[in-house]
Order: C-alpha cells, then structure tokens, then sequence
C-alpha cells in the first residue's frame, strides 16, 4: 500500500487508498490535513497505513454527532423491530441531537455523556406539542343498515359528537356539523399542573443504550477509537413496588364491568395476563372457539403516540393460549356481538377483523383501553393500579396457587421460567413465611414455646398491675 503527500495551502496533506465502497465498489482514500511540515505528514501518513492493515484504522472524517446518528440509524433500520428504532430515532432526535448533535463523535467521551445524562435528568423531559382542533366536524348523515334498516346518527361513544336520530332522506340536517350537546370548559393556565422538568432515569437509561449500540457501531465502521459510552455512568433507576389486585378484587372488577362493551377484553386480560399490545393487536381469524384457543399474533404498540404493529416483545410473545370456559362464553358473546354490529352498520363498517373494536370496526387506541380501565377502576372503587398491574396480579396468583413456574411462564409470554421466578418468587410471602417458621423451629427447638411466652406476658402484667413500670 502506497501513500502520497502534498502541499495544500500553508499546510501538508496525506491520502491513500483504502478497501473500495462495499455497494457500488467505488474507490476510497483515507486522507488527513493540517500538517507543518511534508515530514510530519508522511510520518502520520506511515502511521495510518500500519494502523489500517492492522484493521486499527480511524476514519478521520470530522463527523457530527448528529450526522453520524442519522447514518446509523438509516443503516439499521432493516435490522431491528420497527418499535425499537422509532424509539431510538426520537431519543436521538429529543436528548442527544439538541445537546450535542454539532459536535465530532471523535470529540465524545465518556465525560461528556455524563453532563448529557446529568442536563437530561435535571430539564430533559421535551414539551408535548399543543393539540390543533381536527378541521373535520363530523356531520348528520343518513345511515342504513345492510338489511334496509335506518340507523341511528351517531350513535357511538368513540365519536367526539353524537347524534340519536333516524333521517329521513330529505332531512334538511343532512350534511349539517353536529353540535355538541355539552361544552367542554377548557382549563385556564393557572389550572393546569406544572410539569417537572426533570426526565426520568428510566427514559435517560434507555438513551444510554441507544447511545452504547451507535458507538458500538461507530467503533466497527471506524468512526471512533473505541465504545467510549462504556466509561459513562448512567443513572440509577429506583426499584418501584409492584401493585397488584387480589383474586377478589379482581373479581370485584369483573362484576362491576359486565356490561362494558370490552367486557370480554377485561376478562381476557383477568384470566390469561395478556399483554395491552396483545390485546390491542388480537385478532378473530386467530380466535377459534370450538377449540378453545387463541393465537397470539403480530401486536399494536404505541411509539410517540403513534400506533404501528410489531412482531411481540419476546421470542415466545407469539404463541397459542388455551382458553377457560367462562371466557370462551365471554368471548363468544362479543363476537356475536361485533357480526350483528357488521350486518347494522352497512358499507361504512371497517372490516379489518379486529377481535376488539368500535360498532364501526375500528379498533380502539391502546392509549385508549388504558384510560378505560383506570376510569372504570376508580369508579368501581378498586385500589388504582395500570392495566398491565393486571398481569401481574394474574402471575402473582398464579405463583400462590402453586401453578408450575414453567407452565406459568409459557404462559404469559416469558422469554424463559427464570425471568418469571425472578419477578415474582420475591414477594411470594407464604414462601417466606413457611422458611420463617420451618427455620425457628429448627433453631429454637425445644427451648421455648409461645405459651411460655405468653405465661410470661401475664406474670409481667402481675407483678405491675398498674402498668406504670413501677414493680
């Protein structure tokens, strides 16, 4: 491999050619400026040439942080769940970009991903962006069932306005915007709660590995020296308590929605500790009654607000679930319930076969269900946990009852029966207190019994019958 140096300007350059672009196979040089003097360029330029056939080569290209995050991301797209690099995208695009986009990746260590982290913690968190009035008032139309039937309006509760009357053809409201039968009092400024500035270590953690992946890449391409995001310190996350419903609750909930339209939503979340995206994504080809089954298929997820479908969180996620008899009878039912709903509708039904959804076929938003559950929680008077508690306090039950850890983890999609143990067997507390109690017995033996504690008791109470201390 052969170099060259030459004068550019005041200062001296190298170049040589290096491995051709592995697309087009078009030639490449590796070149660096900036030199005094022709000896100190070909002494780097001998360096780099040793240090590219010893696979050791830097790309000296003076790449920003933020051009280089936006290769990267192109780059990987193909490679990685379409939930992931969205949300890599926006932390590029929300915490590292604005802080330290115009920056070199080769001027990046882990120095500056600490003040990163410490700026995120203290005033990351990113303003949402104001909601703008959808332009589109809905308006009177003249619905008609696939039978001839007229329909309602706009009967339905995931309309923003409604409207129970039947039209007749020549109704002159035809066509007409709806009016509100409510205003909704908008809050003033002073009303509304102050939002922390603060971003959540979980959230700034989360850019750590995003930050730890590019620069693992960077490092192979040759665009830094090495991962330097492994000398950073990222945030400690604090251990949260995990809430869960007991079995009664859980019953409590159950009877108090039964004549929700989700109904068999929740009981399916109850009885199999489905995941939201599952539930969310369940479909009716994937539901077969007579045997009693339900596929878990491809799922719907949230990423900045925006649904998009995903192929499952875990490798086991797509799986078959058995299903009991009290929720094949419960979803049963809504299925009867969504073809009647099909043949009413008319041509306007959204016949995309969604298990749950709206009297149109539309399925409701995850954000959706979530908000659903903890209005309709609170109503019925229950403790206030997140829906996906709920899976929990199926796995917690299932623990108590014994169910085998492996069968149990199959189940609720685990990756494997060691992650479940580890998540639940804590908090198992009849474990606990049967090792407590095996393990006193086996220390204090003989030596004392609880009557002889309480005989004691009830000497001391003799001998200070006052109860003043005074004997």
């Amino acid at each position: 491999m052969k170099g060259h140096v030459a004068k550019r300007g005041k200062t001296w350059a190298y170049w040589f050619d290096i491995d051709p672009d592995p697309l087009t196979g078009k030639r490449r040089q590796s070149t660096k400026s900036g030199f005094n003097t022709s000896k100190a360029a070909w002494k780097a330029c001998r360096d780099a040439i040793a240090d590219y056939e010893a696979g050791q080569a830097i790309d000296t290209t003076r790449r920003k942080v933020a051009a280089a995050l936006d290769e990267w991301l192109t780059r990987i797209k193909h490679s990685i769940k379409p939930s992931m690099w969205q949300n890599w995208r926006d932390y590029a695009d929300h915490y590292v970009i604005p802080y330290i986009g115009d920056r070199d990746v080769l001027d990046i260590d882990g120095g500056v991903c600490d003040a990163l982290y410490a700026k995120l913690l203290t005033e990351g968190r990113v303003k949402a962006k104001p909601k703008t009035d959808d332009p589109k008032r809905a308006v009177h139309v003249r619905r008609v069932s696939a039978t001839g039937k007229v329909q309602p309006c706009r009967p339905y509760r995931y309309d923003s306005v409604r409207c129970y009357k039947t039209h007749a053809e020549d109704d002159p409201l035809l066509g007409q915007p709806i009016e509100p039968s409510k205003t909704v009092r908008k809050s003033s400024p002073a009303e509304r709660t102050a939002v922390s500035p603060e971003l959540a270590p979980k959230t700034v953690v989360n850019t750590h590995r995003m930050l730890h992946r590019a620069w693992q890449d960077f490092d192979k391409w040759n665009w830094a020296k090495r991962n330097i995001v492994n000398d950073a310190h990222p945030p400690r996350v604090p251990r949260s308590g995990r809430k869960v419903w007991t079995v009664q609750q859980l019953q409590a909930f159950l009877q108090f929605v039964r004549r929700d339209r989700f109904f068999a939503l929740w009981v399916l979340e109850a009885t199999s500790g489905m995941r939201r995206s599952e539930l969310a994504g369940a479909r009716l080809d994937l539901l077969d009654l007579k045997a009693g089954i339900l596929e878990i298929g491809p799922t719907r997820v949230v990423v900045n607000g925006k649904v998009i479908e995903s192929d499952g969180k875990t490798e086991n996620t797509q799986h078959l679930l058995a299903l009991d008899p009290f929720t094949l009878a419960a979803l049963a039912a809504h299925v009867e319930m969504i073809e009647t709903e099909r043949k009413e509708f008319g041509p306007d039904y959204h016949d995309r076969g969604w298990l749950f959804c709206w009297e149109n076929g539309i399925p409701p938003h995850p954000d959706t269900i979530t908000r659903r559950f903890k209005r309709l929680s609170e109503v019925a008077g229950l403790p206030v946990i997140d829906l996906h508690d709920v899976r929990h306090s199926y796995a917690t039950a299932g623990r108590n009852a014994k169910i085998d850890w492996k069968a149990l983890s199959k189940r609720i999609g685990h990756a494997d029966v060691a992650f479940t143990m580890k998540q639940y067997v804590q908090t198992d507390l009849e474990a606990d207190r049967e090792v407590a109690t095996t393990l006193a017995d086996l220390i204090i033996g003989g030596l004392l019994s609880t009557e002889d504690l309480i005989d004691q008791g009830e000497e001391d109470a003799d001998d200070d019958p006052d109860g003043d201390g005074d004997r």
